[in-house]
């Protein structure tokens, strides 16, 4: 992961309105219109530190301690197919 392809993800990822609502769900972020859900999840991708940025097969996966989620992000197609919340137990 570098600079310019986390940049790329932040600007270009993508999503379903099923998906959306499902990432909100997850997120306890569902009062957010799918325009502040894009928002919010641009600010964690672009917040997640590089070492907490993991690539494992065709995913990359953020971990965003500041905003209590972690993302995961199709390689590819940079569509995020899910998250969550961080158990800080």
């Amino acid at each position: 992961m570098n600079k310019t392809l986390k940049a790329a993800i932040a600007k270009k990822f993508k999503n379903t309105p099923m998906g959306f609502l499902r990432i909100k769900k997850n997120l306890d972020i569902i009062k957010f219109s799918n325009y502040e859900t894009e928002g919010y999840l641009r600010k964690t991708i672009l917040s997640t530190p590089f070492d907490e940025i993991e690539t494992k097969g065709k995913n990359y996966y953020f971990t965003c301690f500041k905003y209590n989620a972690i993302l995961t992000v199709n390689s590819h197609t940079f569509t995020i197919i899910t998250a969550k919340k961080i158990n800080k137990d």
